[in-house]
């Protein structure tokens, strides 16, 4: 089994790929048009793409759905007929903001033409609400 080793320089590339992913959706009309082949592959686009230390290679998009916008990540390694450990899929999840449980997903699939696995999961808003402030009567 090859190693997932995370650096700082990592969490950089992946932070910069999340930042671009969030600002540049997939809607469902764009998501047709990937699917009948008259849009290009996120994959094809290297702001989406993220290399992992030992081969791994990470696709990361946010795209509308029916149930309100999802990750899908797609994951594949660097040698032929093979796929990732499911333990690393679910590491790198996390790593992009996912929750690293696979009952939570929409859907998990793999993918033969790139060898990847694909998962497909509800994004989940985080709402952080301040305090109340207590104003005392005079």
């Amino acid at each position: 089994m090859r190693v997932l080793e995370i650096n700082d320089s990592t969490r950089e590339d992946i932070a910069k790929v999340v930042t671009y992913a969030k600002e540049h959706r997939y809607n469902e009309h764009m998501i047709k048009l990937l699917i009948s082949g008259d849009l290009e592959s996120p994959g094809d686009n290297p702001d989406y793409l993220v290399h992992i230390h030992d081969g791994y290679r990470v696709i990361y998009t946010i795209e509308e759905h029916k149930v309100g916008f999802c990750h899908h990540i797609s994951i594949s390694v660097d040698r032929s007929k093979k796929y990732p450990h499911e333990m690393a899929v679910l590491e790198i999840m996390k790593l992009f903001g996912m929750e690293g449980d696979y009952k939570k997903c929409l859907a998990v699939w793999p993918q033969k033409e790139t060898e990847s696995v694909n998962v497909l999961q509800e994004v989940v808003l985080k709402v952080v609400l301040e305090p109340k402030k207590v104003v005392k009567n005079v």
